[in-house]
């Protein structure tokens, strides 16, 4: 349900975005959805995204690039999650699919997950700890064979 606002004009939706731009960065499509969730027109909210993109407070590709490190650095997510993610965040297929994921180490990324919650799971046997680490990488993204390595890599543990 959108909200109402005071007046439909570009100057109010300027303010707001930089508001919005203000707290973190936001795709295109992301500032677009919540210009029209707050209520203003869609010409209003195309001519406010646009504006923003020429002044360049607004760039999809820079975004991913920054989606794709904290994707790895902090959330740990695989290839598959990765573009899940950046989905969610509103960026382009187009974006998504030209951004340069051959640096973007799944196994290494795996790993470090798997070593920071092995600290959480040292009591369990054999079983239990692959059943949870397959579950764990399924559920972040990791391909299948991601998972099968990591899994025979951490068998001796």
């Amino acid at each position: 349900m959108p909200y109402k606002v005071v007046e439909d004009n570009i100057e109010n939706a300027l303010i707001y975005s930089y508001k919005l731009l203000n707290y973190r960065d936001r795709s295109r499509n992301e500032l677009y959805e919540r210009l029209i969730k707050k209520g203003f027109s869609e010409e209003i909210s195309i001519k406010t995204v646009t504006h923003l993109e020429e002044k360049g407070f607004i760039d999809d590709k820079k975004l991913a690039m920054s989606l794709l490190r904290d994707a790895s650095q902090r959330k740990y997510l695989g290839k598959m999650g990765l573009r899940s993610y950046l989905v969610n965040k509103g960026l382009s297929q187009d974006i998504i699919d030209n951004l340069q994921c051959e640096e973007y180490d799944e196994i290494e990324i795996a790993k470090r997950l798997i070593e920071k919650k092995m600290k959480n799971m040292k009591n369990l046997d054999k079983f239990k700890f692959k059943q949870r680490i397959s579950g764990l990488l399924l559920r972040r993204g990791f391909s299948y064979d991601t998972i099968h390595n990591m899994l025979r890599t951490f068998k001796e543990t």
